[in-house]
């Protein structure tokens, strides 16, 4: 069945399905919509909603992920917004294949990403998993506080008025004050995270459902680990907290003469995870995997040809036709001559001395035995 029918089967006209949006800080507005209209890749989807929330936004370009069914046991494609209409209708053009919601886990790149593992000696998992809530909305909080510091200083006077002096008005003075205030704030603080500065990337393979890598701690398989991933989005790096379950780890001994010191390749399956994480995660993924794609088309479309050397005019191309066509007709003559030559060599080539001994012996035995020129 061709991508053009299955796009058809499951995503047919007056079908609800689930669209998860892209915002900002690489979080997912999830909400459904309702399929319009198809034809052949081009879908017309029309929103739930007249207006989205602040900070989400469609644009062309941007990449949605659409599914229907449920989560156990549905499916879901990736499609790519290529115009916005009327009343929240959105065009996308649908891309890749449709799989089910459990494959998209396999959706894998490989890459060098920062991230930080953790022993640890808890084997209960109802604690690591609270450890893991406490410890995600504590990051929450803080990136929900540097959003607020890296506001611009009116933006947060204005905040600040609207809740406890809605009737005061603001100064020229006192924006320039807070401009100051602003700019000093500024120098002490960047809002960057510099304990990753010195976290060196490491060779993963990763997906949405998991991540493998080279690990100089042997964990036991079942054991779980506390990870954080530092994923490098468009829209800025975000930092993904979850707890995986090790599936395997074996010795890989090539990479221990390498690194003078045991080496083992890890599997780790996403146990706990934030969805709107995975989705980010899955959207990197897909990212990385358009523009890998991208720029194999480009090398290929660009081998044959110098970036320096212009496209040739309609006059420089018939004279390399004709130069061609002379070089051929050339070629072809002097092999036909070659062939010639070796036909009349094999037929009236001269006789070296052992042929003319035989032939003259050949002869006299014929007049002997009287059967010469075919006479008996």
């Amino acid at each position: 069945m061709s991508d053009f029918k299955s796009y058809q089967q499951y995503f047919p006209v007056g079908k609800k399905i689930n669209v998860a949006i892209p915002v900002p800080q690489g979080d997912i507005f999830r909400d459904w919509a309702i399929i319009s209209s198809i034809d052949e890749d081009l879908v017309t989807l029309q929103l739930s909603r007249d207006e989205l929330p602040a900070g989400v936004r469609l644009s062309t370009g941007s990449i949605m992920d659409l599914r229907v069914g449920s989560d156990d046991s549905g499916y879901s494609c990736r499609g790519i917004i290529v115009a916005e209409g009327a009343q929240r209708k959105i065009i996308l053009r649908l891309i890749g294949e449709i799989v089910s919601n459990e494959l998209r886990e396999f959706y894998r790149i490989d890459a060098f990403l920062p991230i930080r593992y953790f022993i640890t000696n808890e084997k209960s998992e109802t604690a690591l998993k609270i450890a893991w809530q406490e410890k995600r909305e504590a990051r929450l909080a803080a990136e929900k506080e540097q959003k607020e510091r890296e506001k611009k200083p009116w933006e947060r006077l204005r905040d600040m008025r609207h809740e406890e002096q809605p009737d005061e008005e603001l100064t020229g003075e006192d924006l320039r004050n807070n401009k100051a205030d602003e700019d000093e704030v500024v120098e002490e603080d960047d809002g960057l995270d510099h304990s990753w500065d010195d976290v060196i990337p490491l060779a993963a393979n990763i997906s949405g459902g998991g991540i493998r890598i080279m690990l100089h701690h042997q964990f036991a398989e079942g054991d779980l680990v506390p990870v954080e991933i530092y994923v490098p989005l468009e829209s800025g790096p975000k930092i993904i907290d979850a707890v995986c379950k090790v599936v395997f780890s074996r010795e890989n001994f090539a990479a221990e003469k390498q690194f003078n010191r045991p080496t083992y390749n890890t599997g780790l399956q996403f146990l706990w995870i934030d969805e709107r994480e995975r989705d980010a995660l899955v959207t990197y993924i897909s990212n990385v995997q358009l523009k890998r794609i991208r720029m194999m088309r480009e090398h290929y479309l660009l081998r044959e040809r110098p970036e320096n050397e212009e496209p040739a005019d309609k006059e420089t191309i018939i004279r390399r036709r004709i130069t061609q066509a002379v070089i051929g007709l050339v070629a072809l003559t002097a092999l036909t001559f070659i062939v010639v030559y070796f036909i009349n060599y094999r037929e009236n080539r001269p006789k070296n001395e052992i042929e003319l001994i035989f032939e003259k012996g050949f002869i006299e035995y014929l007049k002997k035995i009287g059967r010469i020129d075919g006479k008996p």
